[in-house]
């Protein structure tokens, strides 16, 4: 019987090097909120360039030259947050 408790913690001592490092990948919830926040920033950034179009059709070109403005600031508020929503999903490791 204590050979068994000795061949047990002999196989728990060699086994031990190898769980030195843990690696814990759990889902970031503002990832989810960061891409949600994304998706709406796009289609923001749509409809101001919808408008951006109409107005100079209807040849109000500050208007449209404002609403492409608004436009690109919300494509690239869109960016940030898919950066945001890619930082948030990483796993994270944790070493000894």
């Amino acid at each position: 019987m204590r050979i068994t408790y000795v061949f047990a913690f002999t196989a728990l001592l060699a086994g031990s090097p190898a769980m030195g490092q843990v690696i814990i990948g759990t889902q970031n919830p503002d990832a989810a909120r960061h891409e949600q926040r994304a998706m709406q920033d796009r289609a923001e950034g749509r409809a101001d360039q919808n408008e951006a179009q109409r107005r100079a059709a209807v040849g109000d070109y500050r208007g449209a030259a404002a609403a492409d403005r608004e436009a690109r600031r919300d494509f690239n508020d869109a960016r940030r947050q898919e950066n945001r929503a890619s930082q948030d999903s990483r796993t994270v490791i944790l070493s000894r």
